[in-house]
């Protein structure tokens, strides 16, 4: 059994998307231990210490095909590499697939459905991409995962597609309630003196990072907020010119930290007093997840996907579901969070499952 992919999630800084693909690949090696995966892309491909030795590379990255967007070369130059590898399943990591011949069945990952929902967040070519290939593609699949009930439903309202599963991104169990002694230890490597509030995100657009900056900032200057922070976490990302701008000009106020490890990113939320995360669209939301887990309230969304995320606090005061254009209500919630004492409780992480995409691979 031969499993082709296209890896350009799989970087040395995975996102969250990245972090999904890594998991569903580990899942299929555990239950189709024989199972040889290849790996394609033109950039360089970043693998896991688990996955590394297990997972055949493809990287074709000459001064060309380097320079080319990953989609315009998955399509247009990707197929004759994979024929080659003479592959029996390709999955597609993003819903696009390159040319392959007629007895290659296709698997699309869903994400999300930003073409439809928030097209001025995205860059021209990534839409233009989505715009000429996304419908054809997603129609010509022959398993399809959607990450969330959310996406799965925005999948059949637009392109009548039925989900054949849907697999929520995973959380690692590093996510869990800390002490203070560890949470201590990690304030002091980052030099945070202050309590915090925390946001998680690439720096772009959709994430609705400017608002939360011009929020938080306002709060600071009516002075009911004393002593607190904001720190950020995340990569640069597209059209961030005015978030870098807004930063560096309230640098007193807010900590960018870009990049934070796997390591330290769990205890990074653990020690925060409320994660805030007013996304104008997600698929799906791992971080309200994972601050959850680390038993830190959460401030986001009131859209079906973050909703779906958070469900797993329950019937608690834990995650408060706002307008994301909504400036009084952010800020009375994180006013709310900052003045009370919320019991932290401990959540239980959900085991993701995906028995019918294991299924679907063996009847190949």
């Amino acid at each position: 059994m031969r499993i082709g992919f296209d890896a350009f999630p799989l970087q040395v800084r995975p996102s969250g998307i990245g972090k999904y693909v890594i998991n569903v690949l580990e899942e299929i090696l555990k239950n189709i231990p024989d199972a040889e995966l290849y790996a394609y892309s033109n950039q360089k491909i970043g693998l896991s210490e688990k996955l590394v030795l297990k997972i055949h590379r493809r990287e074709f990255y000459d001064h060309f095909q380097h320079k080319m967007p990953g989609k315009v070369w998955l399509k247009f130059l990707a197929g004759k590499y994979i024929k080659k590898d003479n592959i029996d399943v390709f999955i597609s990591t993003t819903g696009f697939f390159p040319s392959l011949e007629d007895r290659v069945r296709k698997i699309a990952i869903v994400h999300d459905l930003n073409a439809k929902l928030v097209p001025k967040t995205m860059g021209k070519m990534h839409y233009l991409t989505h715009l000429l290939y996304f419908r054809k593609d997603i129609l010509s699949a022959d398993f399809i995962i959607s990450n969330s009930i959310g996406t799965s439903d925005k999948l059949f309202y637009y392109f009548k597609k039925e989900s054949d599963e849907i697999i929520n991104p995973p959380v690692s169990d590093n996510y869990k309630l800390r002490s203070s002694a560890e949470i201590n230890q990690l304030l002091q490597k980052y030099d945070i003196k202050n309590d915090y509030i925390l946001f998680v995100g690439n720096l772009e657009p959709r994430k609705n990072l400017v608002f939360v900056l011009k929020n938080f900032i306002e709060l600071v200057e009516q002075k009911k907020i004393n002593n607190v922070k904001l720190i950020i976490v995340g990569m640069k990302g597209w059209k961030d010119s005015e978030i870098q701008n807004f930063i560096n000009k309230h640098s007193d106020s807010i900590n960018a930290l870009g990049y934070v490890s796997e390591t330290d990113l769990p205890l990074l939320y653990a020690g925060a007093k409320v994660f805030v995360f007013p996304s104008i669209y997600e698929g799906f939301g791992i971080p309200v997840r994972e601050a959850l887990l680390s038993g830190t309230p959460v401030i986001t969304s009131d859209i079906v996907e973050l909703k779906e995320a958070g469900d797993i606090a329950g019937d608690t005061d834990m995650v408060s579901y706002i307008n994301p254009y909504n400036a009084e209500d952010f800020k009375n919630n994180v006013l709310k969070y900052l003045n009370n004492i919320i019991l932290k409780k401990e959540i239980k992480n959900p085991q993701i499952m995906m028995p019918k995409l294991i299924n679907f691979i063996k009847r190949f």
